[in-house]
């Protein structure tokens, strides 16, 4: 095993405006038309406690796969006909077992030839749809110091088109907040590190909790990843920015945005330490959501166009189970960027009042998990032409 350190070898460029810029201006304009479908499950009762974050759209998204982590089955649901189609039992152990150093699923995912990843620490293994194991990725063995130790948080996986042997992951370091891309050739075993400088600016919205003067943990902004056309284009909830790695250039550059509604990052910063059970907490929490919180990029296929919700929630007084203030609603905004990541529009929906839980394109749509009296809905919201 070999580790290539690559950071020298890419090329960072900042480009759009700096941060010193005015505020720049783009259409304001955005028209939506919303409609709510519902999925027929006939007899069954359709797993919705996670809200659809174990599943995956598979077959250009004419279906999706929902995993219960209850009782390890999966549901397969026809997004075309709007119904299930069936259940199928995975194995909790076992040499198809989906678990390992926890007994349950923490991550699923879609992957090519209609197969399932399912990833933990220590464990990166792709099932068929009938709950087979087809291959263990082994990615624990190829670079144990960061995929073979719980230090390290595996976020996403990107295959890379026409190169089947080129796995990109996306990484967090628990204990500094760091996050890195792996870039993996899984036919000679080795990989790349490819350090992300630009994300540590995040630690300055970080604030370390303490309990009774020791660490305790930490609460601060968070980051995501996605892949379009050979790029991997990474958010995070804290600046008005995408940082982009372009796998054909090997390159890094940075996308950044001041605009009038959102301005180009939080103006709310936390104190940098607080003890966990003084009771600040809660109001740390209630200050960083009630500012804005810039959320994933998410791709339209269709339109070829890159969309993004960002929030701001509001508050009452009133306190949930958990200590916490309970929201009242959200200002939604809604930004759309065209194919070459130029930012187009951009607008408040006052058509939504929440941020989805769950949402994906499809057929140029924007669909959104709903659970109507325990029954799983779409809202599919349309979005004319801009």
């Amino acid at each position: 095993m070999r580790l290539l350190l690559a950071v020298a070898l890419f090329l960072v460029i900042f480009s759009c405006a700096s941060k010193d810029e005015k505020k720049q201006t783009v259409s304001d304009q955005i028209r939506v038309s919303l409609d709510t479908v519902l999925v027929d499950s006939g007899d069954e009762f359709l797993y919705l406690q996670d809200h659809l974050y174990y599943s995956g759209l598979f077959n250009d998204k004419s279906y999706l796969i929902n995993f219960n982590r209850q009782d390890f089955t999966t549901e397969k649901i026809d997004l075309d006909e709007l119904r299930l189609l069936e259940k199928v039992q995975f194995e909790k152990e076992g040499p198809n077992g989906v678990t390992n150093a926890v007994p349950y699923v923490s991550h699923f995912s879609n992957w090519s030839d209609e197969n399932i990843l399912i990833w933990d620490y220590f464990m990166y293994k792709i099932f068929d749809q009938k709950g087979h194991l087809v291959k263990d990725l082994a990615l624990d063995k190829i670079a144990p110091e960061f995929l073979g130790t719980d230090e390290y948080y595996a976020g996403a996986f990107f295959q890379v088109e026409n190169n089947s042997d080129r796995l990109i992951v996306f990484i967090f370091h628990w204990e500094s907040g760091s996050r890195l891309i792996l870039d993996f050739d899984l036919k000679e075993q080795t990989f790349e590190k490819i350090e992300l400088p630009e994300l540590e600016k995040l630690r300055g919205f970080n604030v370390n909790l303490l309990f009774e003067g020791s660490p305790a943990g930490s609460y601060g902004p968070s980051a995501s990843a996605i892949i379009v056309n050979e790029q991997i284009i990474i958010s995070n909830t804290a600046f008005n920015e995408m940082l982009i790695f372009d796998l054909e250039k090997d390159s890094l550059y940075t996308k950044y945005w001041n605009t009038h509604l959102l301005a180009d990052k939080k103006s709310y910063v936390p104190p940098k330490e607080v003890e966990r059970t003084s009771g600040q907490l809660k109001e740390i929490i209630r200050k960083t959501e009630e500012d804005v919180n810039y959320r994933s990029f998410f791709w339209d296929e269709k339109n070829e166009r890159v969309f993004r919700f960002s929030d701001r929630m509001h508050f009452g007084e009133e306190l949930n189970g958990y200590g916490d203030f309970i929201s009242t609603g959200a200002d939604i905004f809604l930004s759309v960027f065209d194919e070459d990541l130029n930012l187009i529009a951009e607008a408040q929906i006052p058509e939504l009042t929440k941020l989805p839980l769950k949402y994906f394109t499809k057929d140029g749509n924007i669909w959104m998990y709903e659970n109507i009296n325990d029954e799983l809905a779409f809202v599919i919201m349309k979005v004319e032409d801009i």
